[in-house]
């Protein structure tokens, strides 16, 4: 089992999924550059935190 594992691990593609990963931020960061600041990515740990709503 820990063969088969293994072999997956290794076969499956690394450097495509680097690639999507770099395309994805480059991405967000030129949509950050575009748009105001309302509208930008919210990278993690920047979430604004709401307000707990009335009756909660």
């Amino acid at each position: 089992m820990k063969e088969k594992i293994l072999r997956y691990i290794k076969s499956f593609h690394w450097k495509f999924l680097f690639i999507f990963a770099a395309a994805c931020i480059l991405l967000a960061l030129l949509n950050n550059l575009r748009v105001s600041d309302d509208k930008s990515v919210e990278w993690i740990g920047t979430q604004k935190v709401m307000e707990k709503p009335e009756g909660f």
